[in-house]
């Protein structure tokens, strides 16, 4: 458009100043040809001559001050344009030197003047192609000023402007680094992406590569960043660029721990560029490659060259090699690497490191006077961590010489010190801890220890769960305490040994005696010479009795007795081997070693016992006469015995065997009179009442109890002291007074827990007393108010039972699904679901039976109820002719239960193959009843008269009259006898 302008305006001038014509088009011929001084000097002369000052005068301006910029005198080229800019507001050149006075500001450092430029070319002129162009120097301009905020709008318009071809690329890096400068790293990938994308052939490209690598380091995302900087497009890179990217490539390998990697980008760098600005980080980052893979000889040799330097990297590469030593566990050389360092560089931020592995070292070679001296010094750092670690190693340090209450002091130091090193805040949890548990302050200790397995449960793991476990044992929680142990077995031989010896012991306290043995026996195969062998042992055999393994059990005893003088004279440990004789079976050996320890140990706790265990076991053989008389023995020998409420109670019990009911009943009333407070006088009542029966007289023993209930009104058993006589009178089905006691206990007693059983009982009483409503009302009373008994659910199923019985089928069925709906968690909802389908069938309604037997079957296939539902399954599909799915139940019954209901199920089988004519396959059906069900009468006598019908249908009338002899000979004059009788002289 601009030249078709020109050539116009050209045209008219030839036309009216023929004799200038030929100065300006001199002049735009050597604009043309890149001539620019003499197009300057022919433009200056075309103004001498030509003064009108209209578009072509503007053209000339604008060329004449293009020549100057091409010429590289910018400020004259300024001059030019601002003219041009500031006269010509008509021009269509104006919108360009808007542009031109932009850049050549921006080139000169003039940054707001070249911005005022660009914003007046935006706003006036919308639509020029240099818009976008203009966009992008805007942003570059703040750029340069870090004005990062106002960059990146003005670059992200750049970016979206479609006109901003020229410049595209480098609005994309200029946006991308802008977002890299305020650490938004991931829209600085984004838009280096995108660069990368839509301009392959940029000659940014390859920074761009870089830079995404660089951004993605900076997100420590370092695998992306690795796959990044090995990008093929990095090639034919400066030697800056390309040791750059080789150097941070190394850094990404070593960030995830891919030191083989690392090593060798690192050693790249060093071979290629050993003039590079990268290559003593690189020899630093090659070092700790070096180190972290262990490698601390070649690491040393490393840092030790850096160190030659005082740079920052020599000094830290010098205490490194102090490390490397350390590692290496060369302490000596390394305690003199630490002092080198604190003589040369007394004053660097790593001298209280130094100070405190100069603690570490001393503490490693058992100096612990000189380690507390370096580690209090190094406390006197301004870092943090370094506090911490010395705090900790002093709390280590207190630890070893069990002064727990220092140790505790020092490790919470660390937990105040909020700067803390994950490691060195988990090593003070768990010193705490550990100096807590031996504080005997085990809140404190479990605390700290599961704070500890809370954060990071895989540190000093083995430690850490032993010490758990200690604490949960000191606090008998066996059950948490065994977790514990289960994971404390590890590398250290000490806690290994201390794990079987307290799951041994969480074991026995829990009363897990056959898991405790093999603990207790594993550590004595492993730990022979432990000052507790010989508890492990008596353990082991007290282990070995109460999981009832008597005959190991007394082995051990007899063993330790021959093994340990102290044992051989341990009445407790005598008292358990006779137990064991006892319980193995050897009764007279038992009974001596009980006499034994009374006239061995006759003040000891156990001598008494022993006697009156001696009566225990007479009376247990139904020795009652002995019985009594070791009884009798015991308080001879012993007047003062604790042991005469049990003796005497005993002594009841023999004699009420013996049917002495009077003497028995003297006895029991001598533990009431005179040991009233006993634990025996519930036990002695029972007994004094079963006498008073067993005489044949319960009204005596129903006086008896009342009285004594009237007498002893405060006892906590008064409520089942009277609750017996309901009891007592039930059971000789006295219903009238049975019901009337159990009101009279409901009075007397409405805040016991036998209140619902109570209820149930006067509903029992009612029914069999044929009082219907009474018994409903009472059992709905249990249903209703006590739903956590257990009562209720037999409620439900009495009401059932009375409904069905009345023949009042829906109110049955209600009262099942009450039951199945408000006691969801009682194991007789299978019951009450059967029963509901039960009694469907009563009211014959087979398909609602149906449905309701396949839900029991389909939830709670493992409950016998679900087998008799599919017992009842079976039945209906046998009656709607469907033999196959009531053959499958039937099979599977049968070969599952060995009960009645599998010979039931067995016989119908046989009745199914019948009914399908399969006479033969029902015959071997109902053989299998005789051979495996034989005990229930009825279904065996009932598959003999069906094996004999199967004969008759296959015309073999011999074998059907043995199968109906079989039944008559047993049953002649019975129903069945009868039936087989007739049946027998139809075939003969």
């Amino acid at each position: 458009m601009q030249k078709f302008l020109l050539i116009t305006l050209i045209s008219a001038f030839f036309q009216i100043y023929p004799q200038i014509s030929e100065k300006f088009d001199f002049a735009m011929n050597a604009f043309q040809n890149q001539q620019y001084a003499q197009a300057n000097r022919l433009f200056d002369e075309f103004f001498n001559d030509y003064k009108i000052v209209d578009e072509l005068y503007a053209t000339a301006k604008y060329y004449s001050a293009e020549s100057l910029l091409k010429l590289g005198r910018k400020d004259e080229a300024a001059i030019g344009f601002e003219y041009i800019v500031n006269t010509f507001y008509w021009s269509n050149y104006r919108d360009k030197a808007l542009y031109n006075l932009g850049l050549i500001y921006f080139s000169t450092g003039k940054y707001d003047l070249s911005r005022q430029r660009l914003k007046k070319l935006l706003n006036e002129y919308p639509e020029s192609d240099y818009y976008g162009n203009g966009l992008y120097w805007i942003g570059e301009s703040y750029s340069v000023e870090n004005k990062t905020k106002e960059a990146i709008q003005f670059l992200e318009e750049a970016v979206a402007d479609k006109r901003n071809k020229k410049f595209a690329d480098y609005s994309l890096y200029a946006l991308a680094n802008a977002y890299e400068q305020i650490g938004d790293y991931d829209n600085a990938v984004k838009y280096y992406d995108q660069l990368l994308t839509y301009h392959k052939n940029s000659s940014l490209a390859t920074s761009a590569q870089i830079r995404i690598g660089i951004c993605y380091f900076k997100l420590k995302d370092y695998q992306s960043s690795i796959v990044e900087l090995k990008s093929p497009r990095l090639t034919n890179l400066s030697d800056d660029m390309y040791s750059e990217s080789i150097y941070l490539l190394a850094t990404a390998h070593y960030r995830v721990n891919e030191y083989p990697e690392a090593e060798q980008s690192y050693q790249e760098v060093m071979e290629k560029f050993p003039s590079s600005e990268y290559y003593r980080p690189s020899k630093y980052g090659l070092a700790w490659s070096y180190f972290q893979q262990k490698k601390y000889e070649d690491a040393f040799i490393q840092f030790d060259e850096l160190s030659a330097e005082s740079d920052t990297i020599g000094i830290k590469s010098f205490f490194w090699k102090g490390e490397c030593k350390r590692y290496l566990n060369k302490l000596n050389e390394a305690n003199s690497i630490y002092k080198e360092f604190l003589e040369i560089y007394p004053n660097d931020k790593l001298a209280e490191e130094a100070k405190y592995q100069l603690g570490v070292v001393y503490f490693n070679t058992n100096n612990t006077d000189l380690a507390i001296r370096y580690l209090i010094s190094a406390n006197s750092s301004d870092n943090d961590l370094i506090k911490a670690k010395s705090f900790a190693m002093l709390g280590e340090i207190e630890l070893s010489k069990r002064d727990y209450k220092a140790a505790k002091n020092y490790f919470q130091l660390v937990l105040d010190n909020v700067n803390n090193e994950k490691s060195v805040y988990n090593r003070a949890l768990l010193g705490i801890g550990i100096a807590e548990y031996h504080l005997n302050d085990n809140k404190g200790s479990l605390k700290h220890l599961t704070q500890l397995d809370k954060s990071d449960p895989s540190f000093e793991t083995q430690k850490l769960n032993f010490f758990l476990a200690e604490n949960y044992f000191t606090l008998n929680n066996y059950r948490e305490a065994l977790n514990r142990y289960n994971y404390s077995m590890g590398n250290d031989p000490e806690i290994n040994l201390e794990t079987i010896y307290g799951k041994a012991y969480c074991y026995f306290n829990s009363g897990d005696y056959e898991n405790a043995a093999i603990q207790f026996l594993d550590f004595t195969k492993k730990y022979k010479d432990d000052k507790r062998y010989s508890d492990a042992r008596l353990r082991l055999a007290d282990s070995y009795f109460g999981s009832k393994n008597y005959s190991a059990a007394s082995k051990i005893y007899e063993d330790l007795f021959s093994s340990d003088a102290l044992l051989n004279i341990n009445p407790y440990v005598r008292y358990q081997y006779a137990q064991a004789l006892y319980k193995s079976g050897k009764t007279m050996d038992a009974i001596n070693e009980f006499k034994n320890i009374q006239e061995k140990f006759p003040d000891s706790e156990y001598a008494e016992v022993s006697l009156f265990t001696i009566g225990w076991i007479y009376f247990q053989q139904r020795n009652y006469s002995q019985s009594i008389a070791q009884y009798n023995n015991v308080i001879l020998k012993y007047p003062d015995t604790k042991l005469k409420p049990v003796i005497y109670y005993s002594i009841g019990d023999a004699q009420f065997n013996q049917g002495k009911y009077d003497s028995a009943i003297v006895n029991y009333e001598k533990v009431l009179a005179q040991y009233p407070s006993s634990q025996y006088v519930f036990d002695a009542v029972n007994g004094i009442q079963y006498s008073y029966v067993a005489k044949g007289n319960p009204e005596k023993a129903i006086s008896f109890l009342g009285e004594f209930v009237s007498k002893n009104p405060g006892l906590s058993y008064s409520d089942q002291l009277l609750f017996k006589k309901g009891e007592i009178y039930y059971s000789l089905r006295q219903y009238d007074k049975a019901k009337s006691e159990y009101k009279n206990f409901t009075s007397a007693y409405p805040n016991s827990n036998l209140i619902p059983d109570a209820y149930y009982w006067i509903g029992k009483s009612a029914r069999n007393l044929g009082q219907g409503e009474e018994a409903i009302f009472n059992f709905d009373k249990v249903v209703n108010s006590y739903q956590s008994s257990e009562l209720a659910s037999a409620s439900i199923l009495e009401i059932g039972n009375i409904y069905r019985a009345a023949k009042n089928y829906q109110s049955a069925i209600n009262i099942y699904d009450k039951g199945i709906n408000q006691l969801k968690k009682s194991n007789k909802v299978p019951e009450f679901q059967y029963n509901k389908g039960m009694t469907y069938l009563e009211m014959s309604k087979y398909q609602e039976a149906y449905s309701v037997f396949e839900e029991v079957v389909m939830y709670y296939p493992e409950t016998v109820f679900g087998d008799k539902s599919k017992f009842e399954l079976a039945l209906i599909d046998i009656a709607g002719g469907r033999f196959s799915n009531a053959d499958g139940y039937l099979i599977a019954l049968a070969e599952n239960r060995t009960d009645e209901l599998g010979a039931k199920s067995q016989y119908y089988l046989g009745q199914s193959l019948y009914d399908q004519k399969k006479y033969n396959d029902a015959i071997t059906a109902l053989v299998r009843v005789r051979t495996v069900f034989s005990r229930y009468e009825e279904w065996l006598m009932r598959s003999y008269l069906l094996s004999g019908d199967c004969y008759v249908k296959l015309n073999d009338k011999r074998n059907a009259a043995e199968m109906y002899r079989a039944v008559l000979s047993k049953y002649r004059g019975t129903p069945i006898g009868d039936e087989a009788a007739q049946k027998l002289r139809k075939v003969q």
